[in-house]
C-alpha cells in the first residue's frame, strides 16, 4: 500500500524529530528515570506540542523555571486505610493534557505492587483510577489469532481488590497526593 502526501506533511512528519529522536535513542538505552531533566522537559513539551495539533516548527521553552521537570519523581504518599492495611504512592511522572491529568505511579498495598495512573480532570477532581496487579508476567497474544487472544481474567485490577475501601483511596488521592503534585 503507497502512501502520498505533500511537501509540507512531509515536512511536518520530519521537524525536529532529530532532537526528539536523539533523546529517545537515548532512553532506550539507560531509560527514562536516568535523562536529564531539559530532556525529559522536552519530550514533555514535544508530547504537548504534538496533541494540540499546531503545526509550524517544535521549540523546546527549557529555561530555569522549567529545569527542575520531575523534581516529585519518586515521592512517596502514605496512609493507614480503615482496615489497618498500609496504603502507599510512589509516584513516577505526569502527563498534562487538554482535558485531563494524569498521575502514573506505584501502589503498593498488601505486600503487592500495583502499576498504573490516577486520572484527574482539570480541577483536580478524581476521573478515574486504573491499577494493575504487577504479577510478573506479560500476556502476548497474535492480531487475528483467535486462540490466543488477550485474558481478562489473568487481569487484577485494584480498584476491584479495594472494594469498601476504594472511596477511602479516592479521597486519599484528591486531598493528599493530587495537590501535591500539581
Amino acid at each position: 500500500m503507497k502512501i502520498i502526501i505533500t511537501e509540507s506533511q512531509y515536512r511536518f512528519l520530519v521537524e525536529n524529530t532529530v532532537e526528539i529522536d536523539n533523546i529517545l535513542d537515548k532512553m532506550n538505552k539507560i531509560g527514562y528515570e536516568k535523562l536529564e531533566n531539559n530532556e525529559k522537559m522536552t519530550l514533555k513539551q514535544y508530547s504537548e506540542w504534538l496533541n494540540s495539533g499546531k503545526k509550524g516548527d517544535f521549540n523546546p521553552q527549557n529555561d530555569e523555571k522549567n529545569d527542575d521537570f520531575d523534581t516529585l519523581e519518586g515521592s512517596e504518599y502514605t496512609t493507614v486505610l480503615q482496615d489497618n492495611s498500609e496504603f502507599t504512592f510512589s509516584f513516577e511522572y505526569k502527563d498534562v493534557l487538554n482535558t485531563e491529568n494524569l498521575y502514573y505511579g506505584v501502589v503498593t498495598w498488601n505486600s503487592e505492587d500495583w502499576f498504573g495512573v490516577i486520572a484527574t480532570d482539570k480541577s483536580g477532581k478524581i476521573t478515574e483510577i486504573d491499577f494493575v496487579l504487577d504479577s510478573g508476567e506479560f500476556q502476548t497474544y497474535t492480531i487475528g489469532d483467535e486462540s490466543g487472544s488477550y485474558d481478562k481474567s489473568k487481569e487484577v485490577r485494584l480498584q476491584n481488590e479495594l472494594g469498601k475501601l476504594l472511596p477511602e483511596v479516592k479521597y486519599f488521592f484528591y486531598s493528599e497526593v493530587v495537590p501535591d503534585l500539581e
